[in-house]
């Protein structure tokens, strides 16, 4: 597990034990928002790390990389929808792939 993920994930446990009751709608929110549907899981997976290199967000990268790689996304289609972002937002989301390799080769393990 890389960095960023185990600083999130210190991040929910304070949230979880602060404010319960925002951090569970949220969690269910997203659950739902993510579940398979007409697009499926990998695909909302992929379409979340471009968006995560699009705002320019290390944790959404580093947790989106890794959601990718659990929903059977290869390196390269994690890299291609990284991309994505690049082609919309040039070179400031190009400075973001960095952050985007390290994780995979995090979640290549």
């Amino acid at each position: 597990m890389s960095q960023l993920l185990d600083e999130f994930n210190a991040t929910l446990k304070a949230l979880k034990s602060e404010t319960p009751g925002q951090l569970d709608g949220f969690m269910e929110f997203m659950k739902a928002a993510k579940a398979d549907g007409a697009i499926p899981g990998k695909t909302k997976n992929l379409i979340l790390v471009s968006l995560a290199v699009a705002n320019q967000c290390d944790w959404c990268i580093a947790v989106h990389v890794a959601n990718a790689f659990k929903t059977g996304a290869t390196a390269q289609e994690v890299l291609e929808a990284a991309w994505l972002a690049v082609l919309m937002g040039g070179g400031p989301k190009l400075t973001y792939m960095k952050i985007v390799l390290d994780e995979i080769a995090a979640n290549s393990k």
